[in-house]
């Protein structure tokens, strides 16, 4: 990459723009030039982080619009609230910006649609937050499962959960478009498809709310039918306890015909049982900064003009299951998930 990819960082209304902000400020692949945030009390928290970061030089926007305008941006990270996605990707499409869209891609089939398409018309680069992809032990298991070592996938259970504590926007159904299913099943349902190579024919749910007192659903369950034949579980709820030794984490556990392979990424670890006894069990720990990976890989996808490693249409999967998941909840049967046309 003979120059870094000049990005803004708009809203920081989901947390995660924090890390990759970080990541932003010491990649040389990336120049973060500018930073926007309409909230005034959420700007001085960015601004302090700029300050002991080193990004002193950082442009800090009180509006979206000028920071998503600006002559000197090359691409943007949103992470806005959910609802905002739509407008602020199409903002930056029409503005010749590639972007970096904060999962869930949006709240609405019709939304995701118009986002991957109003990208492509205008020729940049839609890419979709999935930094789990890029954890260490994520890119392991992917690869045991590609090298056909432990045979074909035969079943999957994930996880991706919480503690019973999300807060303002998250749990206002108005700009989060809903609560842990709209939150959560896109990392876990983004990974199953990754591994199986393929999309989700059916899904069936259950959820309510039962954690806490709040206006969107903390608990979850589902089973996802692949084209394949493989059949995934995913638990996406918001419901450990408070006093949990964790704030969360995305697990998984995936039974081939020769073996099975289970993951932890908030624990580091990955474990690998082959089904041959001669083969000992194998335990390895990892540590790495995801965020950071996604923001390499989304510069490179600017700076090259490859596809990311999670694309728009990835993002709009993982939204029209969401779509299946909350019809399926309501009429508490199998849904067939829609597909991009």
């Amino acid at each position: 990459m003979n120059k870094p990819v000049r990005m803004a960082a708009v809203s920081f209304d989901h947390g995660h723009q924090y890390s990759y902000l970080r990541a932003m400020l010491r990649l040389p692949e990336i120049e973060l030039v500018a930073i926007s945030e309409p909230d005034p009390d959420e700007r001085v928290v960015a601004e302090r982080l700029l300050a002991e970061s080193g990004g002193d030089s950082v442009r800090v926007h009180a509006n979206h619009a000028d920071a998503i305008q600006a002559d000197d941006i090359d691409a943007v990270s949103i992470c806005a609230a959910n609802a905002e996605h739509h407008d602020l990707t199409l903002a930056a499409a029409e503005a010749g910006k590639h972007v970096l869209c904060e999962k869930p891609l949006a709240i609405s089939m019709d939304e995701a649609t118009a986002m991957v398409r109003g990208c492509a018309e205008h020729g940049v680069t839609l890419a979709t937050a999935y930094p789990v992809r890029h954890a260490p032990q994520v890119w392991e298991a992917k690869r045991r499962l590609d090298s056909g070592d432990l045979g074909p996938i035969r079943a999957m259970s994930l996880t991706n959960v919480l503690r019973a504590q999300p807060i303002g926007w998250f749990i206002d159904p108005a700009r989060s478009g809903g609560g842990a299913i709209r939150d959560h099943i896109v990392h876990a349902t983004d990974l199953m498809r990754w591994f199986v190579g393929g999309e989700v024919r059916q899904i069936y749910c259950e959820a309510d709310t039962l954690a806490r007192d709040i206006p969107v659903e903390d608990t979850g369950a589902l089973i996802e039918v692949f084209d394949s034949g493989v059949i995934g579980t995913c638990d996406p709820s918001w419901n450990r306890p408070t006093t949990w030794r964790k704030w969360g984490d995305v697990s998984g556990r995936i039974i081939c015909e020769g073996g099975v392979i289970e993951f932890d990424i908030t624990d580091h670890v990955i474990r690998v049982t082959s089904a041959d006894p001669g083969i000992p069990y194998q335990e390895s720990g990892f540590s790495s900064d995801m965020n950071a990976a996604l923001l390499l890989d989304f510069a490179d996808a600017v700076a090259t003009g490859r596809p990311p490693c999670a694309d728009g249409l990835d993002g709009w999967a993982g939204v029209a299951c969401t779509e299946a998941a909350y019809a399926s909840a309501r009429r508490h049967e199998f849904v067939d998930v829609p597909r991009f046309r």
